[in-house]
C-alpha cells in the first residue's frame, strides 16, 4: 500500500509540474507589446512594437532575447495595420488597451506566437527540422537589388520590405522568415559579419556581367544573379549559423547545418 501511494504522489507531482509550463500566451501581450501614434508630414500611423521584461515567468527569455525576430512577426503576420479604428482614439492608455484586445483577436498572430511557444517553452510541439539549403533560400530575398536609376547604376537594400518573399515563397515560413530577417539586419554593419559590406561586394560583381539591353530584363537577371552570389556567400552560411547556436533553445526549429 505505501508502495501504490508513493507511486501516485509522484505521478501527481509530475503531472502538476507539466502543467506550470503551459501558458496562454494571448494574455501577455500586454505586458511586451505596446502601440503609439505617430505622425510625420501630417499623416499619422501606428508605431507596434514589442518590449523587454522582467520577472520569472517562463516565457520570459523567448521574448527577450527575439525582439527583432517578434517585431518581424508583430509587422508581417498580424492584420492589424493603420486601424482606422485604432488612429480616432486620443488617450494614449486607451488606444493601448483596444489594440491589445484587437490582436487578442488576430487569429494569424496568435498562430505564430502559440507555435513559438508550444516548441520552446511548453515543449508541447516538436521543432520543425530546417536544412541550411531551405534557411539560405530564403536569408538571401533580404538582400534586394530594386531599381536601376538613371545612370544605369542598380540600387538595392538589405531587410528592406518583403516584394522578393511574396513574390518567390508560395507557402510562408514566418518563424524562418523572423530568424532571417533578423539575424541579418542584426549584424548588419556587425565586425564580424557585415551583412552590408557582402552585399556592396556581390553588387559589384553583378557589374562584371553584361545583363541585358532591356533595363526591365536587366533589373530581372540582376536580382536572379543576386540570390546565387549570396546562397553562395560563406559569410553570411556562418551568420546563420552563428546567431542560430548562439540562441538556439529560443528558436522553435532545429537547423541541419550539413
Amino acid at each position: 500500500m505505501k508502495k501504490i501511494l508513493i507511486i501516485l504522489i509522484f505521478l501527481s507531482i509530475t503531472g502538476y509540474s507539466k502543467s506550470q509550463t503551459k501558458c496562454n500566451i494571448k494574455q501577455h501581450y500586454g505586458e511586451f507589446i505596446t502601440v503609439q501614434k505617430m505622425k510625420l508630414k501630417n499623416e499619422e500611423f501606428l508605431v507596434k512594437k514589442f518590449i523587454e521584461i522582467s520577472g520569472k515567468e517562463n516565457f520570459v527569455n523567448v521574448i527577450n532575447s527575439n525582439i527583432n525576430y517578434l517585431n518581424y512577426l508583430l509587422t508581417n503576420f498580424s492584420a492589424l495595420h493603420n486601424s482606422e479604428v485604432l488612429l480616432k482614439i486620443a488617450d494614449s492608455l486607451t488606444l493601448q488597451k483596444e489594440y491589445i484586445k484587437l490582436l487578442i483577436s488576430d487569429t494569424v498572430f496568435n498562430g505564430v506566437m502559440t507555435e513559438l511557444i508550444a516548441k520552446t517553452v511548453e515543449k508541447s510541439m516538436t521543432k520543425d527540422t530546417i536544412l541550411m539549403d531551405k534557411m539560405l533560400d530564403i536569408a538571401v530575398k533580404y538582400f534586394s537589388i530594386n531599381r536601376i536609376n538613371e545612370n544605369g547604376d542598380f540600387v538595392g537594400k538589405v531587410c528592406a520590405g518583403l516584394n522578393d518573399i511574396e513574390k518567390t515563397e508560395k507557402v510562408r515560413r514566418a518563424q524562418l522568415e523572423a530568424f532571417c530577417f533578423s539575424s541579418i539586419l542584426k549584424n548588419y554593419k556587425s565586425t564580424e559579419f557585415s551583412m552590408y559590406d557582402e552585399f556592396v561586394s556581390s553588387v559589384k560583381e553583378l557589374y562584371k556581367v553584361n545583363l541585358g539591353v532591356s533595363k526591365d530584363e536587366r533589373l530581372l537577371r540582376a536580382q536572379g544573379a543576386m540570390y546565387i552570389l549570396m546562397r553562395k556567400n560563406e559569410n553570411l552560411k556562418k551568420m546563420l549559423i552563428y546567431e542560430y547556436e548562439k540562441n538556439k533553445e529560443n528558436y522553435p526549429f532545429i537547423l541541419i547545418k550539413d
